[in-house]
């Protein structure tokens, strides 16, 4: 008989629960933390109110974490009364609140203070704040409350300004991730010491990221113990970053605008991600010497003439990411190399050198021209290779050929003992009408262990989405075919008309020794309501509809084959 499970938790009291809880982000808090036991979930039900979001208008450059409803783009005066009754009638604590405004529409200032005074007496836990300013005119300026708000465990600024005087200091002990995104001060030359004398009102920040604020000296980050990710991005005119005592930090990303100094900081860096430089012939040494333990490398480059990464110099790296304009040679030389996305523009030289030795490869993801993908699958392609996840975009508009389809269906012959592989094509540039019976004269016998195949195609082109068709399932004869959401709709239509209208006895290769996929093809069903649902509404859209609506859910087909054709 198994043993009773009894229920702890619940039987502390709240004070002791509500303590426990001052130590959990907001956002677990609303979601996981309330599943622990009977007592959480009732606790963080009587703490927290439900999420606040105010958008206005809802506009695609607005990006919130939380759903807006819908009718939050109603007439400006319905929008503030909505706001106005909303926060007043929200007698619990605040656990969030969202107010993304565009100031062309909302000029009174003073109404806005209003909303962000009534967030902070209820005692917000997560604040977002997003003021798009009115053309012409200055940042909306925050009230110095904000920065002397204890309750407050995430904020988030965007697009306005603060000013932090002598006498009045901020204080934010609850502040566990702090965003600031376009923030000015109303003396250009005190703000990186505002910036830093609001950091250091954290003692308890873990996340901090700085994106688009325009600094003239030096940052100084100062005795950030529990700093675990620091993202320093696009901050035109900083000289200097200085990184002093943060012994913890694990995640560092940075675009440089200055040199970088680290004291007691990084010896226990994971990830790095740095972009917007010339690579120097050193730089992999000077990483692996300032971050030995790093798992995850991702470089946005300009120029990097040699690429050449081994496992002597950072031992533990399992994911990296090299995006480059311009390059000569790639020797990559590492066995605990799990994950590598590669990214290369410009067409290589013809003596490029190009070497990947990554037994342990489990994810390939690669955008650029054929040439050295050619060389690159032939090395990853055997029968003992781990890879799981295959990601292919041509650069070059005459690269992917009937060539390529030879070379992927050797991969799938090679591949084919996996039980999960997931390939991704992108054949955005595909303009390379191929014709059925050349591929028919070099084509070999499908692929039958394939089980499951899922496909991506975002784009329109209409003209080539039949010879897509054709290609894939002359390659492959999977059980389940899987058309994933944001595949255009007319793909889907013709994928639908080919499959679902096949004759019965076709004729198309009746004299031919090797047939096509239509022989093969016995009974395709269509699996699952949902799948008919989005089949049915893609049917009834007239053509002239689908040159940009896309699938919004997953359609599945499954398909029997004849082991001989017809």
């Amino acid at each position: 008989m198994e043993e009773e499970q009894i229920d702890r938790i619940s039987k502390l009291p709240d004070e002791v629960l509500t303590r426990i809880l001052s130590f959990v982000p907001v956002e677990d808090v609303a979601g996981r933390a309330k599943l622990v036991s009977k007592a959480w979930k009732k606790l963080c039900e009587s703490s927290f109110g439900p999420p606040l979001g105010f958008v206005y208008p809802i506009c695609s450059f607005f990006s919130t974490p939380i759903p807006i409803p819908e009718d939050n783009d109603h007439d400006i005066g319905s929008f503030i009364n909505g706001v106005d009754s909303s926060l007043k009638s929200h007698d619990s604590r605040l656990g969030r609140l969202v107010l993304c405004l565009d100031l062309d529409y909302i000029q009174s200032r003073s109404l806005i203070d209003s909303w962000i005074d009534a967030a902070l007496e209820r005692k917000v836990v997560h604040l977002h704040l997003l003021f798009r300013p009115h053309y012409g005119s200055n940042l909306y300026r925050l009230s110095p409350k904000v920065f002397s708000t204890r309750s407050i465990t995430v904020l988030r600024l965007e697009e306005c300004r603060f000013e932090i005087r002598g006498d009045v200091l901020p204080d934010l002990p609850a502040l566990r991730k702090l965003h600031l995104r376009r923030i000015e001060c109303d003396e250009e030359e005190e703000k990186e010491e505002a910036i830093q004398k609001l950091i250091s009102s954290c003692p308890a920040i873990q996340d901090l990221t700085i994106m688009s604020c325009r600094l003239q000296k030096q940052l100084n980050l100062l005795g950030l113990s529990n700093l675990q990710r620091l993202c320093v991005d696009d901050c035109y005119g900083l000289e200097k970053i200085a990184i002093i005592d943060a012994p913890n930090l694990q995640s560092l990303e940075y675009t440089p605008g200055g040199s970088l100094i680290l004291k007691s900081a990084g010896e226990f860096l994971r990830e790095f991600v740095v972009s917007g430089l010339i690579v120097p012939e050193n730089f992999i040494q000077i990483i692996a010497s300032r971050f030995p333990n790093l798992e995850r490398l991702k470089i946005n480059c300009t120029r990097w003439n040699r690429i050449e990464i081994s496992d002597h110099q950072l031992k533990r790296l399992e994911r990296l990411e090299i995006y480059c304009d311009g390059w000569e040679g790639i020797e990559i030389l590492h066995h605990q190399l799990k994950r590598l996305d590669l990214t290369l523009i410009r067409r290589p030289p013809n003596d490029a050198m190009f070497k990947i030795d990554t037994p342990n490869l489990h994810s390939l993801k690669y955008n650029g021209y054929r040439s050295p993908l050619t060389s690159l699958l032939s090395s990853l392609i055997n029968a003992s290779s781990p890879l799981q996840e295959l990601d292919i975009t041509f650069v070059g508009r005459r690269d992917y050929t009937h060539f390529s389809i030879l070379q992927l269906q050797d991969f799938f012959e090679k591949m084919k003992h996996r039980q999960h592989m997931k390939v991704h094509l992108d054949t955005t540039y595909n303009r390379t009408n191929l014709i059925i019976p050349k591929l028919r004269q070099v084509l070999s016998p499908p692929v039958y262990e394939i089980k499951h195949l899922s496909l991506l195609l975002p784009y329109y082109s209409s003209r080539y989405h039949h010879y897509m068709i054709d290609r894939i399932l002359w390659m492959c004869h999977p059980q389940t075919l899987s058309i994933s959401p944001r595949t255009n709709s007319h793909f889907l239509k013709i994928l639908y008309n080919k499959l679902m209208n096949k004759e019965e006895n076709p004729r198309c290769c009746t004299s031919r020794p090797i047939k096509c996929w239509q022989h093969y093809l016995e009974e395709v069903q269509i699996d699952g309501d949902k799948s008919k649902f989005e089949i049915d509404k893609i049917m009834k859209m007239p053509d002239s509809s689908h040159t940009y609506m896309k699938c919004e859910s997953e359609v599945r087909f499954t398909l029997k084959w004849r082991s001989q054709p017809l």
